[in-house]
């Protein structure tokens, strides 16, 4: 192992910190260079030294690396790696320095002192004395006072730390610039003492005043030498310990905090949940976790940017702070899920009391300049002994609660439940496996055929998804499509559905066939999205494709909030000449709304209405949608026609069109072709 092992993409950002701006090729001639430098790892409690510093202390092994076998002269970095000032080496005229200190990694020099009698070459032309390696290096203030103590050498670093530029403080005492006001009567006999005996005088702290008054801790070492010219002079080299502290405490906050909410994150509610579950358990006492999601806040992220999601993230940190006891666990656990933890005497009722008047304050209005008024949450709820002992098992449990939360519709709470928690396991592995499953071909689009009533002209048809899962078997899209709803994965799907619809479209087009006109079903995301339309405009040029071949099913649901951006995005539709269907009409409770508010051209009839025509309800209510439907110049389609009655009953009403068993089965895409090219050459033939 060689020095350039410290080269490795994970130590980058600490040797940059040790040597800020240095490119690749300059920290190389540092490492190679006249520097004695020590790196110390934690893990796995291993010491690298580099060429020079092996010269320095007279080491003869060819390694670089330490650990069991180390020199005596090395042994205090193994032992006490971040041990701050100089250090003495064993057996040796040498000193090691701390640089820089990290979580896991601790850096510094090394460093000779020169006989107490000996000379330094000029400071100006020596490259290697410890003066003037100490004046290069970051982050220490390095001063020189001459014999009466007025400053001689004032670096960068003084000026960061004491606020005196070189102009400012040459020519002026260290008593003048840095020692406290109740220290300078009795410091020029201090200054004395210092400058009676060369070398370098061991590490301590001291109180220093900046240029603003105020107090710094400070930890200084002292080298006094004797200059060319015979000069005493006293070099001090300073370290803020302020500074230190502040970097560990960002360092903290870093690793334990997250950094929009400023909550703590998963990492430290782990530990702080174990600690109070075990005070709970000592007192008899319940924890109840509590797994707090945003409701479909990928879909906002989506609709009106990352910006407005990091503001609503925000809010609702600061609403769950407002709501709760100083003393209960708060944290964010990671994207838009937040966890609140406490403790309760076991049986207690409150839970359900406080789950209500969080999702209450939750879901009031935002008050934002942009984006949505108001969002809604869910809340999955576990209760320490009984679904967990441990904060892993709680927090898992707790979080599988969420899920089915949030699988319930959302803006309700959800307590967990080990029997439902294997359904939560299945949702998550298909919410989960929908892209594998897109790259590995498992679903596909089969056509449902439209006809029209009173002729067997094949007028259009809807395109349908399965899912043939390699190791759940098929997937019925009444289960997988409300799940990838709740994961907000639609827009991925509904992507890939019309691009293989398009597909579909293009190869009748290539083959000779004119295409009736398809049907794709769209979810809320995609249209609410503000890029909606430049995508579909992008992929119908793509494959060359004309509008009037193409039509979107909705359902209520889809348009239940009838969103400004989802009205323009029909609009724009309907201006394409893209036909616009309203899917399972008279299942929902706001219809005849959306019949007055938006551009829809057709109306698909449920086939629930149908089936049992036999009942006179369900006769009055069909005749009254068609009624309606031709009163507003729409046309209307039936779902599900099986027998001859059905059909008689419908072209009686004056249904426009009619799919079900009694035309035609689902068919796969070359079979859908097959239909179309043989309907074709009758319509030719006739």
């Amino acid at each position: 192992m060689n020095s350039r092992t410290l080269t490795l993409p994970e130590n980058e950002e600490f040797f940059d910190s040790i040597f800020p701006g240095l490119s690749q090729g300059a920290f190389d001639i540092i490492i190679d260079g006249p520097v004695g430098i020590w790196v110390y790892q934690a893990s796995p409690g291993c010491l690298f030294v580099n060429e020079t510093a092996k010269r320095l202390l007279k080491l003869e092994q060819s390694a670089s690396i330490f650990s069991a076998d180390t020199p005596p002269c090395l042994r205090h970095l193994l032992k006490n790696p971040n041990q701050s000032g100089l250090q003495k080496c064993q057996g040796s005229d040498v000193f090691s320095y701390l640089i820089q200190e990290q979580l896991s990694m601790t850096a510094g020099i090394f460093v000779s002192t020169p006989e107490p009698q000996s000379q330094l070459p000029p400071l100006a032309n020596d490259e290697q004395g410890i003066l003037k390696l100490l004046m290069q290096l970051p982050h220490l203030a390095v001063q020189g006072y001459d014999k009466e103590g007025r400053v001689i050498y004032w670096n960068e670093a003084c000026r960061d730390l004491y606020g005196y530029s070189l102009a400012q403080a040459r020519g002026k005492t260290m008593g003048e610039l840095l020692i406290p006001q109740n220290q300078r009567a009795g410091f020029p006999s201090v200054l004395q003492k210092w400058l009676s005996k060369t070398g370098v005088a061991p590490n301590r702290k001291c109180i220093r005043v900046n240029r603003q008054g105020q107090k710094l801790q400070i930890q200084t070492t002292q080298i006094v030498i004797q200059s060319p010219q015979n000069e005493i002079e006293l070099y001090c080299i300073d370290h803020s310990m302020e500074g230190a502290k502040q970097q560990q405490q960002q360092l903290h906050e870093l690793e334990y905090y997250d950094q929009l909410t400023k909550l703590p994150n998963r990492q430290l509610m782990h530990s702080l949940l174990q600690q109070s579950m075990k005070i709970s358990q000592q007192l008899d006492l319940s924890t109840a976790v509590m797994f707090i999601g945003i409701d479909k806040f990928k879909l906002v992220n989506s609709q009106y940017g990352h910006d407005i999601g990091d503001q609503i993230l925000k809010r609702i940190a600061d609403r769950i702070l407002s709501s709760v006891s100083v003393q209960d666990l708060k944290a964010r656990f990671g994207g838009d899920v937040y966890v609140l933890a406490f403790n309760l005497p076991e049986g207690s009722q409150q839970i359900s009391n406080i789950a209500n008047r969080l999702l209450s304050t939750l879901s009031e209005d935002l008050h934002l300049l942009e984006g949505p008024e108001k969002v809604t949450a869910s809340i999955g709820i576990a209760i320490s002994p009984h679904d967990g002992e441990d904060a892993g098992t709680l927090l898992k449990h707790g979080d599988a609660a969420l899920a089915q939360a949030k699988a319930n519709g959302g803006n309700g709470f959800f307590y967990f439940d080990p029997e439902l928690n294997r359904n939560t396991h299945r949702v998550h592995f298909i919410a989960q496996d929908l892209k594998r499953a897109l790259q590995a071909g498992e679903l596909k689009l089969i056509f449902q055929p439209q006809f029209r009533l009173g002729s067997s002209e094949v007028c259009g048809s809807e395109s349908l998804l399965r899912w043939q899962h390699k190791q759940l078997g098929e997937i019925s899209p009444a289960e997988f499509i409300p799940i990838l709803e709740q994961q907000q994965s639609m827009l991925m799907l509904d992507f890939w559905v019309t691009s293989q619809m398009f597909k579909n479209i293009k190869n009748h087009i290539i083959r000779g066939i004119r295409p009736p006109r398809t049907f794709a079903n769209l979810s809320a995301a995609t249209i609410n999205h503000k890029d909606f339309q430049h995508t579909v405009q992008r992929m119908l040029d793509k494959h060359g494709i004309p509008c009037r071949t193409v039509g979107i099913e909705l359902t209520e649901h889809v348009l239940i909030n009838n969103e400004p951006q989802a009205v323009a995005n029909l609009q724009w539709c309907r201006q394409k000449g893209i036909k616009i269907a309203l899917d399972d009409f008279g299942t929902g409770f706001s219809s005849l709304s959306y019949l007055a508010k938006l551009p829809i051209d057709i109306i698909k009839i449920d086939k629930s209405f149908i089936s049992a025509i036999e009942k006179k309800h369900n006769r009055e209510l069909v005749k009254t949608i068609i009624a309606i439907a031709k009163s507003l110049s729409m046309e209307v389609i039936c779902e599900g026609v099986q027998s001859e009655e059905q059909e008689q009953f419908l072209r009686e009403q004056g249904c426009d069109m009619a799919q079900g068993h009694l035309y035609s089965y689902a068919l796969d895409s070359e079979e859908w072709f097959d239909l179309t090219r043989q309907k074709l050459r009758q319509e030719n033939t006739a």
